[in-house]
């Protein structure tokens, strides 16, 4: 089993099996470490070990323990090192209450660290084994502790990438919608515009009218004038001397005659037209 090209989270629910079927270890937890707060994720235990007193996963699984209560744990967030606890029932620092439910005699751990800081704990033991565990086991699971982090960090940055690239193409595709739309709506109007000058031969000396006055009342192209400014409903309301709600209702019927998503998309028609007749 490897941890690469999983996801976080998936690296955290993998990581004890992985400590348990390459490491010379019968059972692992991994656990999450947030402020003063030490909270269990997972344990793995190898299949021989299901369903006997040595799987406590139940009290696991329900289980957020203070670090206050373990100054071991405490200790391994503190100076970020590794440690072997030969005599877990008999040393002072470790928690009792789990040293009693796993019925462990001796194990290691070793603090996950990422950006920086510790944000879990790796543990790890042979229940059963006549044999107990040495600084070697202690190394072993420290070695694999930076090589999880190593791992972790990068598909915590491959996640933050695919999350980025996602907001990009949405992006993207919303700018994509906006230009089809001002596309459409000035075909529109040209073809509106080319209507009215076949239907105008009976006055060919008079200017032609802009496009847009074909769809626009003269209150509205008014407003339409001052939009192009950049200007705010607040500026348009003191100009025109009417009030800033009325400006709200002039523009909104602006944009839906003109087809336009947005100011920014009526202005650039406004813009348009105004050039062509110049």
């Amino acid at each position: 089993m490897t941890l690469r090209g999983l996801s976080p989270q998936q690296i955290i629910e993998a990581a004890p099996e992985v400590v348990c079927t390459q490491l010379p270890f019968a059972r692992s937890m991994i656990s999450a470490v947030s402020g003063s707060l030490w909270q269990p994720r997972r344990l793995y235990l190898q299949p021989n070990l299901d369903g006997s007193p040595l799987d406590f996963s139940d009290y696991v699984d329900s289980s957020v323990w203070s670090l206050a209560d373990a100054p071991l744990e405490t200790e391994l967030v503190r100076r970020r090192v590794p440690a072997l606890v030969a005599a877990p029932a008999a040393d002072d620092r470790t928690h009792k209450e789990i040293i009693s439910r796993s019925r462990t005699s001796a194990y290691v751990a070793a603090p996950v660290m990422s950006a920086g800081k510790v944000i879990g704990l790796l543990h790890a033991d042979r229940p059963g084994s006549e044999g107990g565990l040495d600084p070697d086991d202690r190394d072993r699971l420290d070695a694999f502790t930076t090589i999880l982090a190593i791992v972790y960090e990068q598909a915590v940055l491959k996640h933050r990438i695919q999350l980025q690239r996602a907001r990009v193409e949405e992006s993207f595709d919303a700018t994509q919608t906006m230009l089809d739309r001002i596309s459409k709506a000035d075909a529109i109007l040209s073809h509106q515009a080319a209507a009215t000058e076949d239907s105008s031969t009976d006055n060919p000396g008079e200017n032609r009218v802009l496009e847009i006055n074909s769809v626009l009342t003269v209150r509205e192209r008014e407003i339409l004038s001052h939009l192009a400014t950049g200007a705010t409903n607040n500026q348009i309301a003191q100009a025109l001397v009417i009030s800033e709600g009325t400006v709200k209702s002039h523009v909104k019927t602006v944009l839906k005659k003109l087809h336009a998503p947005t100011r920014a998309a009526a202005t650039a028609l406004y813009s348009s037209q105004t050039r062509r007749v110049r």
